[in-house]
Parts: C-alpha cells; structure tokens; sequence
C-alpha cells in the first residue's frame, strides 16, 4: 500500500479522482457503520427492546431518540436559566470595570 500511495502522484487526474472517490467512500461507509451499530446494535443485542420482545422500526427509534434528546435540551436549559438568574451581572460588570480601568490607569 505504501509503494501504491508513492506512485500515486504520477497517476494521471482521472486515476488520482477515483482513488479519492473510493477512499472517501469507504471512511465514509464505515464511520456510518459505527453509526448504525451505536445507534440500533443495542436493540438487537440484548437492549431493552431485546428483552420485552417488542419490534421498533428504524423510524421509532430515531423518533424516541429525537424525542428523549430535546427532554435532555430542555432540562438544560432550564438549569441554565436557573444559573443565570443567580449570577448577579450588574455586580460583576462593575468589578469588571473598575478593574480595567486601575490596569490603564485612568
């Protein structure tokens, strides 16, 4: 392989186009692979859909996920809108200000 990707800069255009094609292909075809297996191995293999016999298509799945991922967005946000009305702004843009301005001396 290393002698192939050697010679690979005298190849003419149209054989170095393929060869980016191909391997472009095949990362991309596994990092999908990985994906798949992440994402859906867990119901076949043993998950919680394994164990209660119950068969979720491809789109349910997706859709719980969807669904149980903006449950976590939202929990989010509401912890940082919690923190932010604890943070007194005001406060700290003076102190923020009257440090500035002793660091330039004005």
């Amino acid at each position: 392989m290393r002698k192939y990707l050697a010679s690979l800069h005298t190849k003419p255009d149209l054989h170095k186009k393929r060869f980016a094609l191909l391997a472009s292909g095949a990362i991309t075809l596994s990092i999908f692979g990985i994906w798949f297996l992440a994402t859906f191995g867990a119901l076949v293999g043993g998950g919680e859909v394994a164990k209660t016999k119950t068969k979720i298509s491809p789109f349910q799945s997706l859709r719980m996920n969807l669904a149980a991922s903006f449950e976590v967005f939202k929990q989010g946000l509401g912890e940082l809108r919690t923190t932010l009305e604890a943070v007194d702004l005001e406060t700290e843009y003076r102190g923020l200000r009257d440090g500035a301005l002793d660091v330039y001396g004005k």
